[in-house]
């Protein structure tokens, strides 16, 4: 009887690949069996016969896991939204804050649909929206990282990190991921959607693995910019560069907030003190003085140890994810070869768990602090305005540098390590 049924179904679907075309495949079924609840042992038959999903589908046991990431991933968009908008009261702008607000966002509203789909494996729809949520963040994870590694090397090399061909070679990397977002929805979306040959339906499965690989390499981006701040010397021209710090932050505390306005005073006081026709690099902060012969001895003898590290192990544990997921796409597995690297468990410990300890690092090493760097400087509004005599910018000495205590990872008493 299920030998007859499934091969009358199969012989509507003009010999498309198995696996593809399920959601036009249940309405398919549902106008053949003249009802709209479909037999379980159907059910199972077809679903066994889908491409397995990092995770797998699915089922009653999936609830819990998922409501406990659901409510803790709705903590952390919360805490990131909630940092954001006393910052941006205060005329601190931290757009990265904002996009990890979105990302808990994602991740938030992924395991919620999860449960929805966990309860009626026949919401198509909950399901596609469930996994392209729960997907996608990885880039987004990866692109903060970035954009923070992005920061440090700017910090570590202004010339360098505000030259035009760094800038290209950025803008065309971000262009690239966000075409292989795209690629990732289409190809991941459309053998649910539709009935495929068998060779479109390998078309859309390497899409994903060549998608899987460049998600890989992607988090590879921000450690390899990392290494090239720490590798790479100080140019002559780095040394020259004039850059413009936020020097008012005076700690990188869990409580720490900079005062209501600080930004914008400290605008007015650099362009009041050096005029409107330099040009500074902004880059983040390490050392806390006004002193810019100080700053720019200070800012080639830290390495900004701690900085350097947060996004070394925030990155090498996104990848362990991007892996997991690549190698599962690779396996090409259908959800009846049962295989472990798509237990739900292996997901909700990568996704869920190790991104857990992403976003609390996140949050107590004050990233909105610790990789700040100040806005544009707004230069029509100040119109014309002539740089005042130094009096104390003049070229440190090598002996007055000589005198000076070797510097340690804490600036002062009050600042955290950087």
């Amino acid at each position: 009887m299920s030998s007859s049924i499934t091969q009358l179904i199969k012989s509507q679907t003009n010999n498309a690949a198995d696996g593809t075309g399920i959601k036009k495949l249940v309405k398919l079924t549902q106008n053949l069996l003249h009802t709209k609840t479909i037999p379980k042992y159907l059910v199972d038959y077809v679903q066994a016969q889908q491409q397995s999903q990092f995770g797998g589908y699915p089922d009653h046991k999936d609830i819990a896991p998922s409501a406990i990431f659901t409510a803790v991933f709705a903590i952390f968009f919360i805490a990131h939204l909630s940092i954001f908008i006393k910052n941006y009261s205060r005329g601190h702008i931290f757009w990265p804050g904002l996009a990890l607000a979105f990302y808990a966002l994602c991740r938030w509203l992924g395991f919620a649909l999860r449960i929805v789909w966990a309860k009626n494996i026949m919401k198509i729809d909950v399901g596609l929206a469930s996994e392209v949520l729960l997907a996608l963040p990885i880039l987004f994870l990866a692109t903060i990282n970035l954009i923070l590694a992005q920061r440090v090397f700017t910090w570590a090399h202004p010339a360098g990190g505000n030259s035009r061909p760094y800038w290209i070679f950025m803008s065309v990397l971000y262009f690239a991921v966000f075409a292989v977002v795209l690629m990732t929805i289409v190809a991941g979306v459309i053998p649910y959607l539709y009935f495929l040959s068998e060779k479109h339906f390998n078309m859309c499965k390497n899409v994903m693995k060549v998608s899987a690989i460049l998600d890989v390499l992607y988090t590879l981006t921000a450690i390899s910019l990392i290494l090239l701040s720490w590798i790479l010397p100080t140019t002559a021209n780095d040394r020259a560069q004039m850059v413009y710090q936020p020097t008012w932050i005076e700690s990188f505390h869990l409580l720490y907030y900079p005062p209501r306005g600080a930004a914008q005073r400290a605008e007015r006081e650099f362009v009041e003190r050096h005029g409107t026709h330099v040009r500074p690099a902004r880059t983040i902060t390490f050392v806390h003085t006004k002193d810019s012969r100080l700053m720019s001895f200070f800012k080639f003898n830290n390495v900004h140890s701690a900085s350097l590290f947060l996004i070394a192990r925030t990155s090498f544990l996104v990848l362990i994810g991007a892996v997991f997921r690549a190698v599962g796409l690779f396996l090409n597995r259908t959800a009846g070869q049962k295989d472990w690297i798509y237990k739900p468990v292996v997901m909700y410990i990568l996704w869920g768990l190790l991104e857990t300890i992403i976003n609390i690092w996140y949050l107590v090493d004050r990233i909105d602090l610790r990789f700040y760097k100040p806005s544009a400087i707004r230069w029509k509004k100040y119109g014309e305005v002539e740089p005042k005599a130094p009096e104390t910018d003049r070229p440190l000495s090598d002996d007055h540098i000589d005198d000076k205590p070797a510097i340690s990872m804490r600036s002062s008493a009050n600042t955290e390590e950087v």
